[in-house]
């Protein structure tokens, strides 16, 4: 080769490109340091022009298939003891070998259980590769390197028979070497852990007769498109595998207190490796109950209590966080900080100071090693242990200053959002501008009332937790975020989520002296404590408030304060107060120019009005609101004077009328979007209905009714459903 490589004056470099044999490997077989296959052999006499002088040279391997002295490699580890069957996974994975192309990749979260179930279903289907089973441990996300395909491809050619002499020096010689002797074998090769699609690209047979069963954090998505592999995602276990996991551990002592194992395999997010660490800290506990285990789980850093030794959960974590680039896991960290719940793009973009393409492709690229999940709705999750894990990394490694800062881009920007959705939602009512930094943040914008109420309805539960995370922080301006929703509070009334978070945001708007921010929230407990009916104690919030508003020279605020009383006093039994405070409601918001406030104290005048039994003025008044509410395009508010309206005409008996009015109303917030009130709606329909003995339409109602809430978790909702669902049983 060297003579030949001479006399035409090629240099190792025009020889590698010419036959796409590496230059290393080139200068190996000069200095007759490796045997070349007769593939690579015949692709140096092309390049020379030898005319298959080379290609003679070359040492003939026979193939394994008809090589009868090779042995017959068995390299699986031994069956995980107790494996717990995944019907679910083994399913798929048996319909992938159907009609596999040589891969299957089974990826996953850390802990998920990719490798136990690899090894266990390898052994089950290790009769159908009579030729044998490779397996290698590749330490993709392990204390170690990952390890060197060309290393991997040595031992494997060892196992297959290949003598040291015959074994090449070189990753693409060996690659072919190893595809050569798999020609026509039927061969399990099993690579467990594998870092990329690059590591594991010279590791897969060429005959489609064998199989290679891939496992990796990573989705491999590139092995599938080039390579064909069939993907297989692991998910965490469900509720019945993660009970049989932990009782193959622990014993019939499990179901002596259910609820607490229950609590134990959510703790542990229902991941095998968490499971199995604490069904042994039960096991080790043999006269302590159960559910002292659960309770420490939900007392202590869950990483702290799931750690035995190298098994740690946090130790097979840091393997995940410590493979991504820098800036990636920079990013990790931050999304450690967020509230819980989905991730939105807007929301990584403010946690690291992301424009929003980049946080997408952070959070894309975070979900393809499964640091965080896509799910079916294309909404970003992260598992509550690798929460729990970025959120401890974030304050180990980040300074107090970066996370206060990241969190305080959070919070500006859910605070311009919901300003947004609620100025779309309640146009009329008057709005101070948000006094915020200009952080450039990209925030979202709403073109149609229903976007801004579905926005509502799915961050109801993070801007509550939201709030709770700004105050543990002590970020004063976390105040004011159910300041700007204070209309979507007061409108969904999900008091047993957003009492204590107010009460917190209380604390954060006097620590900062926010005056403004601390009557709106005084006003929020005032209203609260009505729908509660503590009357006696919303008045005392209501005067708090008033004063404050005084100071302030807010003269809307005062307007409101005194509709408050209004309605306190009304629930107390004293009219005449209720009169008088919500006339003076109507005066004072009238010389403030507030229309919005001028309405919702001429509906309370209204229903005091029909206390009192002067029907005739209430329905006028309201009639007056809703004309009123629909002119400035006001259309949730619109729709609640039509709910107002439906209760005076049901009151005097006129159940047509109120069917009417009810019909209205559901019209309305079909229009805007509003499940919630939809449901509420239906519900009173459906009442009605029965009432004026028509079951079958009664029936369609709650029915309506229930579909409507089904799915959602917030506790009236979930009452909700459950009073019409018990109607519904009623029917005979």
């Amino acid at each position: 080769m060297r003579a030949l490589r001479t006399a035409q004056k090629k240099s190792l470099a025009t020889l590698y490109e010419e036959s796409n044999v590496s230059r290393g490997y080139l200068s190996n077989l000069e200095h007759d340091r490796s045997v070349p296959s007769p593939e690579i052999a015949a692709a140096i006499d092309k390049a020379l022009g030898a005319e298959g002088q080379l290609a003679k040279l070359a040492v003939q391997i026979p193939r394994a298939r008809t090589t009868r002295d090779r042995p017959r490699p068995a390299q699986l580890p031994a069956g995980v003891r107790g494996f717990v069957p995944r019907p679910d996974v083994l399913e798929r994975a048996r319909a992938a070998l159907d009609v596999h192309h040589g891969a299957i990749a089974l990826d996953g979260p850390a802990g998920v259980g990719k490798t136990g179930f690899a090894i266990t279903w390898a052994h089950e289907i290790a009769e159908n590769f009579p030729d044998g089973v490779l397996f290698t441990d590749l330490r993709g996300y392990a204390a170690d390197p990952p390890a060197d395909p060309a290393v991997v491809l040595g031992a494997f050619l060892l196992a297959l028979g290949a003598t040291p002499p015959e074994i090449p020096s070189g990753l693409d010689g060996r690659a072919a070497l190893f595809r050569t002797l798999l020609e026509g074998t039927c061969t399990l090769v099993v690579l467990d852990n594998a870092a990329d699609a690059e590591q594991i690209r010279p590791l897969l047979p060429g005959s489609p007769t064998s199989l290679a069963l891939i496992t990796s954090r990573n989705r491999l998505s590139s092995a599938v498109v080039r390579e064909g592999a069939v993907r297989i995602t692991v998910h965490p276990m469900t509720c019945t595998e993660a009970h049989e996991l932990l009782r193959s551990v622990v014993g019939p002592r499990l179901d002596t207190d259910p609820d607490a194992a229950r609590a134990i395999a959510e703790r542990a997010g229902r991941l095998p490796l968490a499971l199995r660490i604490a069904a042994e800290r039960a096991s080790l506990w043999p006269h302590k109950s159960l559910r002292a285990l659960a309770d420490e789980l939900s007392r202590r850093q869950p990483l702290d209590v799931l750690a035995v030794d190298d098994s740690a959960v946090r130790t097979v974590l840091s393997y995940s966080h410590d493979a991504l680039p820098t800036k990636m896991a920079a990013t990790f960290r931050f999304l450690g900080l967020h509230p819980g719940g989905p991730i939105r793009i807007e929301a990584a973009s403010a946690l690291a100071e992301l424009q929003p393409e980049y946080a997408l492709g952070h959070l894309s690229a975070l979900a393809s090693v499964h640091l965080v999940e896509l799910t079916p709705q294309d909404q970003f999750v992260m598992h509550d242990l690798v929460h729990s894990y970025a959120k401890e990394l974030a304050l180990e490694r980040n300074s107090q200053e970066i996370n206060v800062a990241a969190l305080q881009r959070l919070i500006y920007s859910y605070l311009s959002t919901g300003a947004a959705a609620t100025a779309l939602l309640w146009p009329s009512r008057p709005r101070r501008p948000l006094d915020l930094p200009d952080h450039k943040l990209t925030t979202l914008t709403f073109r149609h009332r229903r976007d801004a109420i579905c926005w509502f309805e799915d961050e109801l539960q993070l801007l509550v937790r939201l709030v709770h995370c700004g105050a543990q922080w002590n970020i004063t301006t976390v105040a004011y975020l159910p300041v700007v929703i204070n209309e979507m509070i007061f409108h969904r009334r999900a008091w047993s989520w957003w009492v204590p978070a107010v009460r917190d945001a209380l604390a954060m708007a006097r620590q900062g002296h926010h005056r403004d921010a601390e009557a709106w929230l005084l006003e929020t407990l005032a209203d609260a404590g009505i729908d509660a009916g503590q009357a006696t104690s919303s008045l005392s919030l209501y005067r708090q408030a008033m004063e404050i508003r005084a100071e302030l020279d807010d003269y809307s605020g005062i307007a409101v304060g005194h509709v408050g009383l209004g309605r306190a006093y009304c629930q107390l039994g004293d009219y005449d107060s209720a009169t008088t405070h919500c006339e003076t409601a109507r005066q004072i918001s009238i010389g403030a120019g507030d229309l919005w406030e001028h309405a919702v104290a001429t509906a309370h005048l209204a229903m005091t009005r029909a206390v009192l039994g002067d029907v005739t003025e209430a329905r006028d008044l309201l009639t007056v609101v809703r004309q009123t509410l629909d002119d400035t395009e006001d259309f949730v508010s619109s729709g609640c004077a039509s709910n107002l309206l439906a209760g005076l005409a049901e009151s005097t008996g006129d159940h047509k009328l109120a069917l009417r009015h009810l019909d209205d109303a559901l019209t309305t917030f079909r229009n805007v979007g509003d499940t919630w009130s939809q449901a509420h709606i239906f519900r009173r329909i459906g009442d009605l209905q029965a009432d004026c003995g028509n079951q079958r339409a009664a029936h369609r109602a709650w029915s309506a009714a229930a579909e409507l809430l089904n799915g959602n978790t917030e506790p009236n909702a979930t009452q909700l459903r459950q009073q019409v669902i018990k109607s519904l049983k009623e029917i005979p």
